[in-house]
C-alpha cells in the first residue's frame, strides 16, 4: 500500500508568506503546530514564527512566547525566554504580550512570583482593550493579590469584562451571586451567568450548573440534568466533574448505585495536577476500595 501524500498548507498561503506577507507566518505557523489540514510540523512552525519575530510583528512574539512557555515537541520549557518576547510584544502595545506577562508573574517553572507585577500587566492589559486582563485584575482584587482586597473594584472589573464577552468573568460573577460577594445572594442571579459562561463553552461554568441542579440552587434538584452537566464539563478535561460524577455514581443519584463506576470516575478526577482534587479522589478511591477507616460518602 502506497503511503499517505503528505499534507502541505495550501498553495495560496504558502505563497503569500514566502513572498514576503507577514501577516500569514503566524497563520502558517499555526497550521503547522495544529496540524490542521497539514503534517504537523513543530520546526516549520519554529521557523515562521521566527521569521515574524525579525519582522517585528507581536503576534508572532506572544506565539513563539508561548511555545517556550508551555514547550512542544523537541522544544523544551523556557519561561525566561518566553517572557523576553511578552515584552517585546508588550514594548509595541500588544494586550496579549502584557496579559502574557502578568501569568508569567504569577511565578512557577523556575520563575519568581510578583503578584504586585503580575496585577500592573493585567491592568495594562485592559486598558489596552483585554477582556482577559479585566478579568484578571478583577480576580487579584477579590483575593487580595498584588493590592489590598478590594471588593468593589473587583465586581467592577469582572462587570468590564462581561461586556466584552469574557465567559470566565460570567462564571465567576455566577460565584459572587451564589455566596453574596460583592453583590446581592440571588441564586436565580448566579444561575443566569452560570448559564451565560456554559453557552460560552466554559467547562466551569457547566460544572457549576451541575451543581447547581444537583444542591438544588435557583432551581428544582434535577439529577439527571445535573449529571448532563457534570459530563459535558467532564468531558472537555475539567476533572473536578469526575470527581462529582463519582459521588452521583456512588450515592445512586440519577443513576442506579454503581461502586465500580465510581471508581472510573474518581480514578479520572485523581489525575489532575490540583493536589486538592488528587487527595479527595484518592481518599474516594480509598475508602472503596477498603482501604480507608473513612466510611463518609463525599458531596458534591
Amino acid at each position: 500500500m502506497a503511503p499517505p501524500k503528505p499534507r502541505r498548507p495550501s498553495p495560496r498561503l504558502l505563497r503569500s508568506a514566502q513572498d514576503g506577507d507577514a501577516t500569514r507566518y503566524v497563520d502558517l505557523a499555526k497550521l503547522y503546530l495544529d496540524g490542521e489540514g497539514v503534517d504537523r510540523d513543530v520546526t516549520q512552525a519554529l521557523a515562521w514564527l521566527r521569521k515574524g519575530v525579525a519582522g517585528g510583528d507581536p503576534d508572532a512574539m506572544v506565539e513563539l512566547g508561548n511555545i517556550y512557555f508551555d514547550g512542544a515537541d523537541g522544544v523544551k520549557i523556557d519561561r525566561r525566554a518566553a517572557m523576553k518576547l511578552y515584552a517585546q510584544a508588550a514594548r509595541l502595545g500588544d494586550p496579549n504580550g502584557m496579559y502574557n506577562l502578568g501569568v508569567a508573574y504569577e511565578g512557577g517553572e523556575g520563575l519568581p512570583e510578583n503578584p504586585r507585577l503580575a496585577l500592573a500587566w493585567y491592568l495594562k492589559a485592559a486598558a489596552a482593550g483585554s477582556a482577559r486582563g479585566y478579568y484578571s485584575a478583577g480576580e487579584a482584587y477579590l483575593d487580595g493579590d498584588g493590592a489590598p482586597v478590594d471588593t468593589p473594584k473587583g465586581v467592577a472589573l469582572l462587570r468590564k469584562a462581561i461586556e466584552m464577552g469574557s465567559p470566565d468573568a460570567m462564571n465567576e460573577m455566577g460565584r459572587l451571586h451564589s455566596e453574596g460577594t460583592g453583590v446581592r445572594l440571588d441564586p436565580a442571579e448566579a444561575l443566569k451567568f452560570y448559564r451565560a459562561a456554559a453557552a460560552n463553552d466554559l467547562a466551569a461554568g457547566m460544572a457549576n450548573l451541575g451543581v447547581a441542579h444537583h444542591n438544588g440552587e435557583g432551581v428544582p434538584v434535577n439529577y439527571t440534568e445535573a449529571m448532563r452537566w457534570f459530563q459535558m464539563a467532564a468531558d472537555r478535561g475539567y476533572l473536578e466533574a469526575w470527581y462529582d460524577l463519582g459521588v452521583m455514581c456512588e450515592r445512586g443519584q440519577g443513576i442506579k448505585a454503581d461502586d465500580d463506576l465510581a471508581l472510573r470516575m474518581y480514578r479520572k478526577a485523581a489525575e489532575s495536577k490540583d493536589a486538592d482534587l488528587r487527595q479527595k479522589a484518592q481518599k474516594a478511591i480509598n475508602r472503596l476500595q477498603g482501604v480507608d477507616d473513612d466510611d463518609e460518602v463525599p458531596v458534591v
